[in-house]
């Protein structure tokens, strides 16, 4: 009781994580996460230990060594707005729960996705706008690879100052609202990114997803090897 509800924004087309940090109280607690109206409807539930669950848009992976959850939806639209609870059931007489608030909102300064060609070895820019709301809060570009929702991150908060990690750059401009960023020796693994904010609350918004296309790859080749022996058969 007396818990304030906080309030998550996330933008159509775009994704959100969030991280719910509980007191670990037994071995194998059943979380279960709802959105509420009347009745507490489930959206996803799980009792497994350091692995993501899949249901439909829906995401958790639950860290018990750390008490935290992390739940992840994918493709918002604002439908998705509404109240929501993480439930954590220790006992059959017992459990404790969580509520946010999620805000879905359209945003026609942000593009939903941007698609761009590079080759392997080199190197590819990325540019992404933020809404004004965003404009203190830290700013991020990461890759993602399969199961991994942010396999590498390079995060800034300081405008007009570049950061540098590993093969990713990126710089904020905060009176263009611009996030550039610049990936180095590019290769296949590097298909997919998302330029998103990091709230003071914690929780991850994915704003623009960023699609790059590599040419030039060893595939490539060996597509040109067929071709040029079907050509000479």
């Amino acid at each position: 009781t007396g818990q304030q509800i906080r309030t998550v924004r996330g933008y159509s087309g775009g994704n959100v994580i969030i991280n719910f940090k509980y007191e670990i109280q037994e071995e194998n607690p059943v979380i279960d996460v709802c959105k509420t109206a009347d009745q507490c409807f489930t959206v996803i539930n799980t009792n497994r230990r350091a692995e993501w669950k899949h249901d439909r848009r829906f995401s958790v992976y639950n860290d018990r060594s750390a008490g935290l959850l992390l739940l992840f939806i994918r493709d918002l639209n604002e439908n998705d707005s509404g109240e929501y609870k993480i439930i954590v059931k220790v006992s059959e007489d017992y459990s404790f729960f969580s509520e946010f608030n999620l805000d879905i909102k359209k945003e026609d300064c942000c593009v939903k996705s941007i698609s761009l060609s590079a080759s392997a070895g080199g190197s590819v820019n990325i540019s992404c706008k933020y809404p004004q709301s965003h404009i203190r809060d830290v700013k991020f570009l990461c890759w993602r690879s399969g199961a991994d929702l942010c396999a590498k991150e390079t995060s800034v908060k300081e405008s007009r100052r570049w950061r540098d990690e590993g093969k990713i750059r990126v710089e904020y401009d905060r009176e263009q609202q611009l996030l550039t960023g610049s990936i180095s020796h590019v290769t296949e693994e590097d298909s997919e990114y998302w330029c998103g904010v990091q709230s003071d609350q914690g929780h991850k918004i994915f704003i623009t997803r960023v699609l790059i296309n590599v040419t030039g790859t060893d595939a490539d080749h060996c597509v040109s090897c067929v071709m040029f022996a079907a050509d000479s058969v």
